[in-house]
């Protein structure tokens, strides 16, 4: 088949839910995805919220390695500020089993889904149509979409066929690198976040748990200071700190950009999502949430407007509404803060967490640690209470 209504390159879990959501509302889906299996390399620290993942599949055993509770903040000189607040209850994914299950369920529902792919050239819209042409290690050809979904990761190549601008600066870029840590003696149901100049500045370290003394340590820094040292030689200099008797089970690098998101989302017969659309948080860099959710208003809003027509540019208007309502005013509020927060000096960063620990652990709230932070924003205070609606 060489016709579809949709075509969906990328199958992670942004992709995977736009090729799901349009299948089960009975559009031809093809789902390609550039890698010979979906979810691998795992490039994440693999946590989400369970509020937010119980939008679209209740929490199974098969595909979650541990269950958080609480978190860690952690400053230079290493004091560890317990929370308890700000996180209804988390879980920590096997990305690798996790995005198998959603490109499951999109073929399960009707969606072609082929592995080993690439998308290599895209056309312009041209009578209600987009050519994308796949190429695999045998041959290849061309495919027609009503509407294509880019949700090719960090280096999207399908937004930029659209014409659209993806740049990011090096200061919004954050680089990361991650190992998977074996024989690791931490609080199996908390995370913790280490905030340093010295390990990860303009950035931070995680250590999230993956189950019994194992678990994904990493961090990310501002591409500003890549050159000084690599994020690899500087989670080599962490891991050699804190966590010293550890055995190195796997490693990864990967980049987020932290931008607030791409200025547009859309073109003729084309939605971003995910990460091509830069729509992690900006503070946390966190994005497997956002990506679904805009996986999801891509597949229903090319469902809406194709049973009308076709995908021009004016129709998609309503899938930027639709994700700016949910999460997108808020990241850009979020990229404000960050440009505030990624400036504080150690000895700043030592003086907040000192004051958080005079409260009881039940008190402590991010906004306190906010508060604390944009001290001398007042600007940036003001929009705090709207962060909490």
């Amino acid at each position: 088949m060489k016709h579809f209504d949709m075509v969906a390159i990328g199958g992670g879990p942004a992709g995977s839910m736009a090729a799901l959501t349009a299948a089960k509302l009975d559009l031809s889906v093809l789902l390609v995805e550039r890698d010979p299996d979906i979810g691998i390399p795992v490039r994440c620290a693999e946590g989400v919220d369970v509020k937010g993942l119980s939008q679209f599949f209740q929490p199974d055993p098969k595909w979650i390695s541990a269950e958080i509770n609480s978190y860690y903040l952690v400053a230079p000189d290493g004091s560890k500020v317990k929370m308890l607040s700000g996180l209804d209850s988390g879980l920590i994914l096997e990305r690798s089993v996790f995005d198998r299950m959603i490109a499951h369920e999109a073929a399960l529902n009707g969606a072609r889904v082929m592995t080993g792919i690439e998308a290599v050239a895209m056309t312009e819209y041209t009578e209600g149509l987009r050519t994308v042409t796949l190429r695999s290690d045998e041959k290849e050809w061309d495919v027609r979409a009503r509407v294509v979904i880019a949700a090719d990761g960090v280096e999207s190549r399908v937004a930029r066929w659209a014409g659209l601008k993806t740049r990011v600066g090096l200061d919004d870029m954050e680089t990361c690198a991650q190992m998977t840590l074996a024989n690791i003696d931490i609080d199996q149901h908390a995370f913790s976040l280490y905030y340093s100049s010295k390990f990860a500045p303009e950035g931070y370290a995680w250590v999230f748990p993956k189950g019994r003394k194992i678990a994904n340590v990493g961090l990310g820094i501002s591409g500003n200071f890549a050159k000084q040292k690599t994020p690899v030689q500087r989670l080599e200099e962490f891991r050699e700190h804190y966590f010293p008797e550890t055995s190195i089970v796997s490693r990864t690098i990967g980049g987020i950009p932290c931008t607030g998101g791409i200025e547009k989302i859309y073109a003729d017969g084309v939605m971003v999502c995910g990460d091509s659309a830069q729509m992690a948080n900006p503070i946390t860099g966190g994005g497997i949430i956002n990506g679904m959710i805009a996986g999801q208003f891509a597949g229903e809003t090319a469902a809406e407007v194709l049973s009308k027509g076709g995908a021009e540019e004016k129709r998609l208007r309503i899938y930027r509404k639709r994700c700016d309502d949910r999460f997108g005013k808020m990241n850009r509020r979020f990229y404000r803060i960050k440009e505030s927060i990624i400036t504080l000096s150690d000895n700043r960063l030592n003086e907040i967490a000192h004051k958080i620990l005079e409260t009881p652990v039940e008190k402590r709230t991010p906004i306190k640690v906010l508060r604390s932070a944009l001290l001398k924003e007042p600007g940036l205070l003001r929009l705090l209470p709207k962060l909490l609606i």
